[in-house]
């Protein structure tokens, strides 16, 4: 009887010390599997991060090079026509998208006051500019219902960025904020992220990124640049109709349609060929001071995925100057 119990005993322990040792196997390999998981990741985020970077690089490598063979920009540059599939091919593994993004085609934000230190010339630029956004805003694609709200907006725009207190007429300046709940500061600087906008006074979230019947302001603004020059060969439809009194949606549709022919590529190195498109009204002149052929900035949008479906994005803004000297304002990676 006891020989039976003692044996009980231990064929007990036995499959106590299996069923550990079990357990403690299992738990490992987890703890293996997890590792290894933990160690793919991190070596294909780190080839991902790299990829990025390197779609940074071609982007910088395709404007400098496009910088070199003209003096004018349009969109049948290289850095417009960067294929996804041929990028992809120089990794072997996984696909690199780099989209270059003209931003001189855009309405500057920061232009909206001059830095001209002459007061005739300082009047005359903002005036441009004015005009210019008051066109735009008023033109039926946005989330603003008359003219007296896009004064009010782009007068509290200017406040926020000018250095004093001093409120325009349609205006708003930190005293007015400071009445919000909660309050806050007008900047008294330049705008440095385009949805600090949100906090001017008139700007309102469907304006700026509208909805299922407007579009959104924020795709036609950017905070790169402070000359007020738009390249009306990069420039969206939208600006291009804001670039004087009486260009028709159909007029400026023959502008985008005139860019778009090889033909006329060679013609759109001189700011006033408008002047050779056919259709276009010849009662309507472009104002040298606010339209060029030439853009400075742009906005660089890297995306890289691996095989397992692992994504990082790089995106950043490189200004190029006339002396093919480039600069990176910022850069992020995700």
């Amino acid at each position: 009887m006891i020989l039976r119990d003692r044996s009980g005993m231990a064929l007990l322990l036995t499959l106590l010390a299996v069923s550990f040792l079990v357990a403690v196997t299992v738990q490992l390999a987890s703890t293996v599997n997890w590792q290894m998981q933990a160690a793919h990741n991190l070596r294909d985020s780190v080839r991902l991060k790299a990829m990025v970077r390197s779609g940074l690089n071609l982007a910088r490598a395709a404007l400098a090079a496009d910088q070199r063979r003209n003096k004018f920009d349009s969109l049948d540059d290289e850095w417009n026509r960067l294929d996804p599939a041929t990028l992809s091919s120089l990794f072997g593994r996984g696909k690199l998208s780099v989209r270059v993004i003209d931003q001189s085609g855009l309405l500057q934000v920061n232009a909206l006051v001059s830095q001209e230190k002459d007061g005739i010339k300082r009047r005359q630029q903002e005036k441009h500019q004015f005009d210019l956004w008051i066109r735009l805003l008023t033109s039926g694609r946005f989330a603003i219902e008359s003219e007296d709200e896009a004064v009010v907006l782009v007068d509290s725009i200017k406040d926020w960025i000018d250095k004093d207190d001093e409120v325009r007429d349609h205006g708003a300046e930190s005293a007015y904020y400071q009445g919000l709940d909660p309050p806050y500061s007008a900047r008294n600087g330049p705008v440095e992220y385009p949805e600090e906008l949100l906090l001017v006074r008139g700007m309102t979230r469907k304006l700026f990124y509208g909805d299922k019947e407007h579009a959104g302001l924020a795709e036609y603004l950017t905070i790169a640049g402070r000359d007020g020059k738009i390249n009306i060969n990069t420039a969206p439809l939208a600006i291009l109709r804001a670039l004087a009194p009486g260009i028709t949606k159909e007029a400026a549709g023959e502008l985008v349609d005139f860019r778009r022919q090889k033909r006329n590529l060679d013609l759109l190195a001189r700011p006033d060929w408008y002047r050779q498109v056919r259709d276009f009204p010849d009662d309507i002149v472009l104002d040298r001071n606010i339209v060029t052929v030439v853009s400075h900035c742009f906005l660089v949008a890297v995306t890289a995925t691996g095989d397992d479906g692992m994504v990082r994005t790089g995106s950043g803004v490189i200004r190029r100057d006339d002396r093919r000297r480039q600069t990176l304002l910022y850069w992020e990676v995700e």
